[in-house]
């Protein structure tokens, strides 16, 4: 009888111990990530969970319900591309957004570029004192659309502990879309020649094109390019040409949507090759 109430009592101390590290780990797991906002077409919070590099790892986690997208940084023929305010955030040395590829979306009668169901726009930060923990604080404007489109702001907060939270699931979150962001090019993905083409029409304010020719690896995915241009500019989204005959992909993109008496001569563009989910990114300087 007395080993039964031993082996009851070491049962109720297992039991209460497991509670303890389950309670421990929920706390921890609650730590990592900030209250939902919630609006019409999804929600969104601020997440965090490990390192690379000797920087914090965080982001801002968007979940969409069935049928709502949300843009990318150029937003493509219309839309609000993501704002992210990072100013008050305290014991940050410095904080870079990462941005995932996204894919082109036909939204009626255009195309977007963004992203469907939930994403993470990665932070890296990079604490002032290693020792303390960091509080980041962002004001957040992002775009939300499906029949009808609807801005979402929204200002979230979270602390993160010295040496970053340890919440595993979080952190596989945050590397499954850092994963996404592009890297730098390499010859065998990169672009190899850009290209003035002169304009279809010989009427007054026909505009120019550019023939952009890429390496891109064969993959699972869509082969796509897009482009960011200088503050003021609106281009069109590229058009996919068909393969010369040194087999490179070739993309048209029309010179339209520049500000009034600004050349695109001596501009700097950002050029982003897709292959499916990877991407690489670099930028140029237009010359004719």
């Amino acid at each position: 009888m007395k080993l039964y109430k031993n082996i009851g009592k070491f049962a109720a101390s297992l039991t209460l111990l497991c509670l303890l590290a389950s309670s421990l780990w929920a706390q921890s797991a609650r730590a990592a990530v900030s209250p939902w906002h919630e609006t019409e077409g999804g929600r969104m919070r601020l997440v965090s969970a490990g390192m690379q590099d000797g920087r914090l790892k965080a982001g801002l986690e968007i979940e969409l319900d069935e049928g709502w997208k949300t843009y990318w940084k150029v937003p493509g023929d219309a839309g609000l591309p993501p704002s992210f305010n990072l100013s008050a955030s305290t014991n940050a040395a410095d904080i870079e957004t990462l941005w995932p590829v996204p894919h082109r979306i036909k939204a009626g009668s255009t195309e977007i570029l963004g992203y469907k169901d939930a994403i993470i726009f990665p932070f890296l930060i990079t604490p002032q004192d290693r020792d303390m923990p960091v509080t980041l604080d962002l004001a957040a404007q992002v775009g939300l659309c499906a029949e009808l489109c609807v801005p979402l702001y929204a200002e979230l907060s979270l602390e993160i502990p010295a040496n970053g939270s340890h919440d595993m699931g979080t952190e596989l979150l945050i590397d499954r879309d850092m994963a996404l962001v592009p890297t730098a090019p390499r010859r065998a993905f990169g672009i190899t020649d850009i290209e003035y083409a002169k304009a279809d029409s010989a009427e007054e304010g026909a505009l120019d094109s550019l023939v952009i020719s890429a390496n891109i690896p064969d993959g699972y995915g869509n082969k796509d390019l897009f482009v960011e241009a200088p503050e003021g500019w609106f281009l069109p989204l590229t058009r996919h040409l068909e393969k010369g005959s040194d087999n490179q992909e070739r993309f048209l993109l029309r010179l339209e949507g520049l500000p009034k008496g600004v050349k695109s001569e001596g501009a700097e563009l950002t050029f982003t090759l897709t292959n499916g989910d990877e991407a690489v990114v670099e930028k140029r300087i237009l010359k004719k």
